[in-house]
């Protein structure tokens, strides 16, 4: 249920800012290591076994020089979405995969970082109109297949994207997939503020709203084209196997996009002037919440999520392992290996990469 965006929210989200400013100069820092992680399940532990894609490098060099050919390379932020995608994807079978996958993750991240949620309000009125309609015509373009009249070069990019994807992607995958991608860009690229909404969100519909904006469906979907090998959900079900595996799939995803709300608070939120994250949406919606609060609340909703998601996993391999289709049973164990390796990737390329780091309230942020 949301609530009507009054001043009163406009006075907390002062106040937050207010608070923040205030932890910050007494030094304080939270652990995000420590706020993840339960006396069973250290989240350093958890991720380190993770390897980069053996085709990372090659493939990541390759999208710059297609990004930049296409004008769609951004500075300095290319290098670090683009350092993700080898992570995100450990187990793709070759460098054309991975290559396009990643070119995947740039046009994406590339409407992120100009037209994505928390820049939409930096937007002037003509420049939103246009991002609008923007989005509009990329989404036909991914229902139909066809480019609009006087492309722009994202649209261009993406036209040549999907012309390389369906050369070798399943059919029926494939339709599924830009489905779930015009299902993320809708929300991803629009205003979705408090004031901009007109309304607050309570914590639960954020949380769903956020999985469609985070991007981590089409993230999961594209670790069966990375491997070539496609879940078929009707022998899934037939085996028993079908409602623990999704809630192991939405697990995965809210743990991607929330996780990333407390590593991104900072420069969406603090620096950006959002309120469209999990931290401020907990201190909207609670009264007499203050922020160290909301950062230790956020924090529990992600750690809670991480111990479901171990606890599912665990049964899950067993009972694939006990299949007597062992074929089925090694593809579902090899997704589980996938959705595993996506939850790793959250964390440690999140740790890794520069795109976080300041002069920040939280360890692994702070820029030394």
């Amino acid at each position: 249920m949301s609530v009507e965006y009054v001043a009163p929210v406009e006075a907390k989200l002062i106040s937050m800012r207010e608070q923040y400013q205030q932890i910050l100069r007494s030094q304080r820092r939270w652990s995000l290591r420590d706020l993840f992680s339960t006396p069973e399940l250290d989240i350093v532990e958890y991720c380190r076994d993770l390897t980069p894609n053996r085709f990372g490098e090659s493939a990541c060099r390759e999208v710059e020089r297609w990004c930049r050919q296409h004008r769609i390379w951004l500075e300095p932020g290319g290098a670090h979405y683009n350092s993700m995608t080898p992570y995100l994807h450990p187990n793709t079978i070759n460098l054309e995969r991975m290559t396009v996958i990643g070119l995947f993750n740039a046009i994406l991240y590339w409407l992120n970082d100009t037209v994505g949620r928390d820049r939409h309000a930096h937007l002037s009125r003509t420049q939103q109109q246009h991002a609008r309609a923007t989005i509009d015509r990329l989404c036909a373009m991914l229902e139909t297949g066809n480019l609009p009249p006087g492309p722009v070069p994202v649209e261009v990019a993406t036209h040549e994207f999907l012309q390389r994807l369906s050369l070798d992607a399943d059919p029926r995958w494939l339709r599924n997939t830009l489905d779930s991608t015009v299902a993320h860009l809708r929300p991803a690229n629009r205003d979705q503020n408090a004031r901009a909404l007109g309304q607050l969100l309570d914590v639960g519909d954020y949380i769903a709203l956020r999985a469609d904006m985070s991007g981590m469906y089409p993230v999961l979907a594209f670790c069966e084209y990375g491997r070539d090998t496609y879940l078929q959900w009707g022998p899934i079900a037939a085996a028993g196997l079908d409602t623990d595996l999704k809630r192991l799939r939405e697990l995965t995803v809210q743990i991607g996009g929330l996780m990333n709300d407390l590593f991104s608070f900072e420069k969406e939120c603090i620096t950006g002037g959002a309120d469209s994250n999990l931290i401020p949406i907990i201190l909207l919606n609670a009264t007499d919440t203050t922020l160290a609060d909301a950062i230790e609340h956020a924090a529990a909703l992600v750690r809670e999520q991480l111990t479901e998601f171990h606890a599912l996993r665990t049964g899950l391999t067993a009972r694939c392992a006990g299949l007597a289709d062992t074929a089925l049973g090694i593809i579902i164990g090899e997704h589980i290996d996938d959705l595993t390796g996506a939850v790793q990737a959250t964390w440690v390329w999140q740790v890794r990469t520069a795109r976080y780091k300041s002069a920040s309230i939280f360890t692994e942020n702070h820029e030394h």
